[in-house]
């Protein structure tokens, strides 16, 4: 029978200490093979079974690899020996909330930011909790803590969209101009500048900003139709016609796009086909 604490790699030439296992469950992870990396961290930590890292990365790779509830179990075995860390409590708090465990989820990240006020992930990662929740108020607060600890694209573009989803169009905008000067090439952040630059009827800009959008990823086919939507209001008919055939072509039955070609067809003198439109937008 195999001895698991031999090493294979030396021809089974003396026994690993439970350092070298660590040693070997980084390599491992460093290189993708979470399956030989986690073997790796598992007979490390059951030779020294209170080491608070060796258990935060078994968590880590538990983690990539699919298994937040047994990551879970790691995370907190390693807050719990360590009697805190703000980088466990942040990586237990992730887990946590994708288990669904909300509630312990926010305390978590309310204690890895006592633990660190400038842990930006945990700010963000509270934010994002509170923005989904609609509390937008607390997730304002969290998302200025983190662009504050840590500028980031990310951060400003999360900032932006609470105060889109609050109707605030110019905080919106100036908080996704700021990820797209951190991230010039940042395709959500492109569309949502034309999004915000619609709302404020700034719609030749618009335009512009869908575009690159569209060019920079190709799955933001939406762009399509609110180009459409800017380009019927700027009175390029043609051109908004084109872009919302595109825009249909992916989403044949959505009302809002049939409602809004057929206005465009109505502008553009094509009665039967605005007929068309309104008729698919009614029945649907």
């Amino acid at each position: 029978m195999h001895d698991q604490g031999t090493d294979q790699r030396n021809g089974g030439q003396g026994r690993r200490t439970a350092e070298e296992w660590f040693d070997e469950g980084l390599a491992r992870e460093r290189e993708g093979d979470f399956e030989a990396g986690l073997e790796a961290y598992r007979q490390a930590v059951s030779r020294e079974p209170d080491r608070a890292e060796w258990l935060y990365r078994q968590g880590c790779v538990l983690r990539k690899s699919g298994d937040p509830a047994a990551a879970a179990v790691a995370f907190a075995r390693a807050v719990e020996i360590a009697g805190g860390g703000s980088r466990y409590l942040t990586n237990l708090g992730a887990v946590l909330d994708s288990l669904g465990r909300r509630g312990e989820a926010v305390q978590t990240f309310h204690r890895a930011i006592l633990a660190d006020p400038a842990n930006a992930e945990a700010h963000h990662n509270l934010g994002a909790i509170y923005a989904e929740d609609g509390r937008s108020s607390e997730a304002v607060r969290c998302f200025e803590a983190a662009i504050q600890a840590s500028p980031d694209s990310e951060g400003w573009h999360n900032l932006g969209l609470v105060h889109f989803d609050r109707a605030d169009y110019d905080m919106a905008l100036s908080c996704f101009e700021e990820s797209l000067a951190l991230q010039s090439d940042y395709a959500p952040g492109h569309f949502f500048v034309g999004m915000a630059l619609m709302k404020k009827g700034v719609y030749a800009e618009a335009v512009e900003h869908f575009s690159k959008a569209r060019e920079l990823d190709e799955r933001l086919v939406r762009t399509d139709y609110f180009a459409g939507v800017c380009l019927h209001k700027l009175g390029r008919h043609e051109e908004a016609l084109g872009s919302l055939r595109r825009a249909l072509e992916v989403f044949p039955n959505d009302v809002k796009i049939h409602y809004q070609t057929a206005l465009t067809c109505d502008a553009l003198h094509m009665p039967q086909e605005a007929r068309d439109h309104y008729g698919m937008a009614r029945s649907r």
